[in-house]
C-alpha cells in the first residue's frame, strides 16, 4: 500500500489559501499559529516521504516516521481548536470530529505512545475492551532467519512486549501497509476535511458582506478609486500591500489603487484624446471590481486584461520589464542625451528603454515627453490597451 503525496502537496496549498484568507476576515483567529502549523506539517511530510524513499529500516528510522506522523495530527487538531474552537482536552472527542476515520488515528497514538512517549508505561484498550497496560521492550526491523520463528507472518519490525500483570515477554509484528499506512491516508483526507470546513464558513462570511453596502465617494474620480480601494483592503486585505522603504518612504499597491496615476496623467491635445479611450477601459474595469466587491467575488487576475500584450514590441520584452521605473519614479526625467549602459539611475536607465519602444508605442498613441516619468509609463500603458484594441478590431 502507497500514500499519495501528490494529493497531500495539492491539498496542503488550497489549506493554506483558505485559511489565510479565513483570517483576513476575523482577526481573532490567530493566523500566525495556524501558519506556523501548516508549515511544520508540510515539513513532516516531506520527512515521512523521504523515509519511504529511502526504504532504511532501523529503530531510529521508525521513531523519526512516527514523530512526524505525530506532528501532522497534532497540528490539525491544533487549527481545528484555533479556528472552530473544537476542544483538545478529550482527545478522543477531538480526533473524531477532526479526523476522517478514528480508529485509525487511535490506533496510531497507541504506537507512538508505546514507541516515543511512554514506553513502559502505555495504557491501551485490548481486543476485549478492557484497560491494559503494557511494557516496550524493544523494537528491531524484522529478520526473517529470527523472527520467522516467532512472528507467524512477515513485517517490517519485530516489538518485544512485556505485560507487567504475569511478567512474560510476547512479541507483535508492526507492519508499514497495516499500522502506519492507513493514518497517514486518514490524515491527507482530513486535510481536505479541514479545507472544506474552512471553506464553509469563509462562504458564510462572505454571504454576509456581501449585504453589507460598500461606502463608495463618487465626488471625484480619485475619491472613487481612494474609497474602492479602502474597500478591497476590507474584503480582500491580501489584495494591497503598503510597501515601506528604508528611508521611511512608503508605497500603497493594489490593481485599484495604482489607477490613480491614469487619471492624474494629462497630455497635449492630440496624445490626450488617444488616452482617453484608454481611460475609459479604466473606468469600466473600476465599475467590474465595485460590483464584484460588492458581491464578494473578486478575482485579481480577471481585471484589466486588455493592458497585456506579449505582441507588442515583443523583441523589447527586457525594456518592457524596465518600464516599472518610471511608474516608480517621482520625477521628470526624459532627456534626448546619450544615456551610457554605465548610469546609476533607475530613472534614467527606464527613459533609455522608453526611447526604444517609442516607434511602437507611436503607433497607437503621439507620445508626449514633456511630461513626468509617470505620464511616460502611462502612455506606454495605454498604447499596449490600444494595441490590443487593434488586434480585436
Amino acid at each position: 500500500m502507497i500514500f499519495d503525496y501528490e494529493a497531500w502537496k495539492t491539498r496542503h496549498v488550497e489549506c493554506v489559501e483558505k485559511i489565510s484568507r479565513l483570517c483576513d476576515f476575523d482577526e481573532s483567529k490567530d493566523f500566525v499559529k495556524c501558519n506556523s502549523a501548516l508549515c511544520v506539517m508540510n515539513c513532516a511530510m516531506q520527512d515521512i516521504y523521504s523515509y519511504f524513499e529511502r526504504s532504511n529500516a532501523s529503530f531510529a528510522e521508525l521513531c523519526f516516521l512516527i514523530r512526524n506522523i505525530d506532528v501532522i495530527i497534532s497540528g490539525i487538531l491544533d487549527i481545528n481548536n484555533i479556528i472552530f474552537g473544537i476542544g483538545l482536552n478529550k482527545q478522543e472527542n477531538a480526533i473524531e470530529r477532526c479526523f476522517t476515520d478514528k480508529s485509525s488515528v487511535c490506533k496510531f497514538r497507541t504506537l507512538r505512545s508505546q514507541i516515543l512517549a511512554h514506553p513502559v508505561d502505555t495504557h491501551y484498550i485490548n481486543k476485549d475492551g478492557e484497560l491494559e497496560i503494557i511494557y516496550l521492550e524493544d523494537v528491531q526491523p524484522y529478520n526473517p532467519n529470527i523472527d520467522g520463528f516467532i512472528i507467524e507472518k512477515k513485517c517490517d519490525y519485530v516489538k518485544r512486549m512485556c505485560k507487567p500483570i504475569s511478567n512474560t515477554s510476547y512479541f507483535e509484528p508492526l507492519t508499514l501497509d497495516e499500522d502506519i499506512i492507513p493514518v497517514i491516508n486518514t490524515i491527507i483526507k482530513s486535510l481536505k476535511l479541514l479545507s472544506d470546513s474552512v471553506e464553509h464558513l469563509i462562504k458564510q462570511t462572505e454571504e454576509k458582506m456581501s449585504l453589507i453596502p460598500l461606502e463608495i465617494n463618487r465626488n471625484s474620480m480619485q475619491d472613487y478609486i481612494i474609497s474602492l480601494d479602502r474597500e478591497l483592503e476590507k474584503r480582500y486585505p491580501a489584495a494591497v500591500e503598503n510597501i515601506f522603504f528604508g528611508d521611511g518612504s512608503e508605497e500603497r499597491y493594489s490593481i485599484v489603487f495604482e489607477c490613480i496615476d491614469y487619471f492624474n496623467a494629462s497630455f497635449i491635445d492630440e496624445t490626450q484624446k488617444k488616452y482617453c479611450v484608454f481611460l475609459e477601459y479604466i473606468k469600466s474595469e473600476l465599475n467590474k471590481i465595485e460590483t464584484d466587491l460588492q458581491n464578494m467575488r473578486f478575482d485579481e487576475d480577471q481585471y484589466f486584461l486588455l493592458l497585456y500584450n506579449p505582441d507588442f514590441a515583443s523583441s523589447l520584452s527586457y525594456e518592457k520589464q524596465k518600464m516599472e521605473y518610471l511608474r516608480r519614479s517621482k520625477d521628470t526625467t526624459y532627456t534626448e542625451e546619450y544615456i551610457g549602459n554605465d548610469t546609476q539611475s533607475n530613472s534614467l536607465w527606464g527613459i533609455k528603454c522608453f526611447r526604444d519602444l517609442m516607434p511602437y508605442i507611436n503607433e497607437y498613441i503621439p507620445v508626449d515627453v514633456n511630461v513626468s516619468d509617470k505620464e511616460l509609463y502611462c502612455q506606454y500603458v495605454a498604447a499596449v490597451y490600444l494595441s490590443n484594441l487593434d488586434e480585436i478590431k
